[in-house]
């Protein structure tokens, strides 16, 4: 019998996982054996065995060719982001989340197939170290914020970073897998720019304080038109 070329070996392998791929994500990954995936492939049963051992191998090469492209992914969004916590910037980088969900929505599938039926055995290392990968890619930017006073004191700007980065992910991830249907009542482009306020500005404005206090002088000072005091009526009026 003739060796099969590397273009040949890995064309078959691809039409396998891609067979795959599909099951897993249509009837769960415990519910598929070898057997169907071989029908859907096209191949035989035995011939499935040459290139793979078990089923759990078919799902981690699936999710290993995965990674690389969303590892990849994710380093080009990072390099068009100078300035993390620049609203444009965040709203830049917003979008470019929610074609990154929308673009690869068999991947986050298998994800949710991975939690439900292996515990995030497979998936865990995507979002291992995430913080400390964002503090080195944008160190010299978070430095420069924290040198020139820019930061509220105990802010570390890879978390807040991180945390802007996951917010937008699972609001994409909810919208698209489950059927979120605007789940923050707005469209996605305000939500965008919502958030990006939110991560940018921090959740309490720096003149919230002095708003505050102006909103109690204005209560002890005077009364709004709407509800205005009456003199003390006389002791005959109250008859």
């Amino acid at each position: 019998m003739p060796k099969l070329s590397e273009t040949v070996i890995e064309e078959k392998k691809g039409r396998i996982e891609e067979a795959a791929k599909q099951l897993f994500i249509k009837q769960g990954f415990h519910a598929t054996s070898m057997r169907d995936i071989s029908a859907r492939a096209r191949t035989s049963l035995g011939n499935l065995y040459n290139y793979y051992r078990t089923k759990e191998e078919i799902l981690e090469s699936i999710i290993g060719n995965y990674r690389q492209v969303i590892d990849a992914r994710l380093r080009s969004m990072f390099d068009e982001i100078e300035e993390p916590f620049e609203p444009e910037s965040l709203i830049r980088f917003g979008t470019l989340v929610k074609r990154m969900v929308g673009d690869h929505h068999d991947f986050w599938l298998l994800m949710y197939i991975d939690v439900l039926e292996f515990e995030n055995r497979h998936f865990r290392k995507m979002f291992d170290g995430l913080a400390k990968s964002l503090r080195r890619r944008f160190e010299g930017y978070f430095r420069r914020l924290e040198e020139s006073g820019a930061l509220y004191e105990g802010i570390d700007p890879a978390i807040g970073f991180t945390a802007a980065y996951m917010q937008f992910f699972n609001y994409f991830l909810v919208e698209r897998l489950f059927g979120g249907n605007r789940h923050f009542g707005i469209g996605d482009d305000e939500v965008i720019a919502r958030l990006a306020e939110i991560f940018s500005r921090g959740v309490m404005r720096p003149h919230r304080k002095r708003a505050n206090g102006a909103h109690a002088e204005k209560r002890k000072g005077r009364v709004g038109p709407t509800r205005q005091r009456r003199p003390p009526r006389s002791r005959s009026q109250r008859a």
